[in-house]
């Protein structure tokens, strides 16, 4: 998957005659992966090279229109999702106030078309782009005929009677619903960041633990102990995490962290990402030391088992 960042490397990249779909696509979820499978059907049929169209940072986090927010992928881990899906080309537009203001038709002829060669669209039931989010579906299936593409609208989609799309997942996600947010997502949450160093609770309790450090706009689910798997430097070990304050001791700061199992030794990475399998229980504040270190026996026992 070749990816191209910011309008200047699309302007040398050469790119012509492609089938493009655009959209933020926080959480490449279920919906998000129904538009890409007829992307890269129309991109088949007519012979072209599939293109996706993103955005960084998120569009609401810069128009604030629905208060702050919290997003489902980082960059890095949305290009993850999106390199295991077949697209060819992925550009990520750098997303501001002025690309904000593009009337949709310019963004539709000076960018897609002018730059891309667009010879097809697909973009999902619901989506806008453009100022006032005006490049909707109307808009769209008029210029298709009038500037010559190709244009598709893939409908709304449901899983279990409801509809898939990233704002009823970060509900699920923070409720803690997360078997349901899972199904709907397509695959185990995700949970990127850089490793930090800990104050070594976890080792004085037999549990050594590496730490993260979120970007402060990743959302993190339900606070608790989940059955996890981490990876970094193309291994992978299983292991429970824990989302939330130490509870036991008096710190209700939030950290993220992991205890791997089968591990010994030094992790040779300064980043690590996490996949949440299952929320095993929510965090309790116990009496003693011993105490948490008695139930951290129990909850390993118990995700061992369901890995097994």
């Amino acid at each position: 998957m070749k990816v191209i960042s910011g309008l200047n490397q699309l302007e040398s990249a050469s790119i012509c005659d492609t089938a493009v779909t655009i959209g933020t696509f926080d959480g490449v979820h279920l919906g998000h992966k129904r538009i890409i499978e007829v992307l890269l059907e129309t991109s088949r049929n007519m012979n072209l090279p599939s293109a996706l169209v993103t955005f960084h940072p998120h569009p609401q986090m810069v128009l604030g229109r629905r208060g702050p927010m919290e997003i489902l992928t980082t960059l890095d881990e949305k290009l993850e999702l999106l390199r295991a899906t077949g697209i060819e080309i992925v550009i990520v537009l750098d997303f501001n106030r002025q690309l904000a203001s593009y009337p949709p038709e310019d963004f539709v002829r000076e960018i897609l078309i002018k730059r891309l060669g667009m010879k097809a669209l697909v973009i999902g039931y619901d989506h806008g782009f453009g100022k006032d989010r005006a490049g909707n579906s109307v808009l769209l299936k008029e210029m298709a005929k009038t500037d010559g593409f190709h244009f598709t609208v893939v409908p709304e989609f449901r899983a279990d009677g409801q509809t898939v799309n990233s704002t009823v997942i970060r509900k699920k996600l923070k409720s803690g619903d997360y078997l349901e947010a899972r199904d709907v997502l397509g695959y185990n949450y995700l949970i990127s960041g850089n490793i930090i160093k800990g104050h070594g609770v976890g080792k004085t309790l037999g549990y050594p633990t590496i730490n993260l450090a979120v970007p402060p706009v990743k959302l993190l689910p339900k606070e608790g102990v989940y059955a996890a798997r981490a990876r970094f430097n193309g291994n992978e070990f299983d292991g429970m995490a824990y989302i939330g304050g130490r509870l036991t001791f008096g710190d209700s700061a939030l950290s993220v962290e992991i205890n791997l199992f089968d591990f010994s030794g030094r992790v040779e990475s300064d980043k690590i990402l996490l996949e949440l399998k299952e929320f095993i229980r929510a965090p309790v504040k116990f009496e003693s030391s011993a105490k948490l270190a008695e139930k951290m026996k129990s909850d390993e026992m118990e995700i061992k088992k369901r890995f097994a």
